[in-house]
């Protein structure tokens, strides 16, 4: 019985990451409630959620206002032109799915081949603007770059991010949890691609070069 109430028992480790992921599943469905502090809140979320996985937080939610801050105008000016097309492609995409065969069928395939590639790039974009000082252009071809380089991951990232939709759709209340669980495993995929180019937690060395351009400059959050 000692034993189960131990606070280093595996069974309350998780649920101290499962409550952890819970309120960054709240603070991010709040910061996106404006819709154009998307980009802000996204990045934010997955900042606290690789310092989770990492090892390197203290409490999620002052991990998450610090980024929030930290990173707001970037945010914004990565943000809103990033859901803009995504919108765009998503309608384009239904207006053709609606319109019929022959000619739009054809845009319709051609609108979801590009709105995949928008999907893998954006699924990187904020988790790189979280941890790295680049400009938006060097951040978006780092995202599409690491996308491609890890194809495997990035397949299991979005497949993850549909089943956490549909769930969602299926079941209304489950938007509470579901983006929070779905940040869970893309972080440790995240994590794993990003080793390479950030700072070993335990040991302190140093990461190596990216394979885009030159040395990745980690975005460190300052108090």
């Amino acid at each position: 019985m000692e034993r189960f109430f131990n606070q280093e028992n595996p069974f309350w480790n998780g649920m101290e990451r499962i409550f952890d992921v819970f309120v960054l599943n709240l603070l991010w469905l709040l910061c996106c409630l404006p819709v154009i502090t998307i980009g802000p809140a996204t990045t934010a979320f997955y900042y606290a959620q690789i310092s989770l996985e990492r090892g390197e937080s203290g409490y999620v939610s002052h991990d998450f206002f610090r980024s929030f801050r930290q990173n707001f105008r970037q945010g914004l000016s990565l943000g809103v032109p990033l859901t803009a097309v995504g919108a765009f492609l998503s309608f384009d995409i239904f207006l053709c799915y609606r319109s019929g065969t022959g000619i739009y069928t054809f845009f319709m395939v051609f609108f979801a081949v590009i709105f995949l590639f928008w999907s893998f790039t954006t699924l990187y974009a904020f988790p790189l603007l979280a941890r790295f000082d680049k400009t938006n252009t060097e951040l978006l071809i780092m995202a599409f770059t690491l996308s491609i380089r890890n194809l495997g991951r990035t397949l299991l990232m979005m497949a993850a991010l549909i089943i956490a939709l549909w769930a969602c759709h299926i079941l209304s209340g489950l938007i509470l949890i579901a983006f929070g669980l779905t940040g869970w495993f893309h972080a440790s995929q995240l994590a794993a691609v990003l080793k390479p180019y950030l700072p070993d937690a335990q040991t302190g060395e140093q990461p190596g070069p990216l394979p885009v351009s030159g040395r990745m400059e980690e975005n460190h959050h300052e108090e």
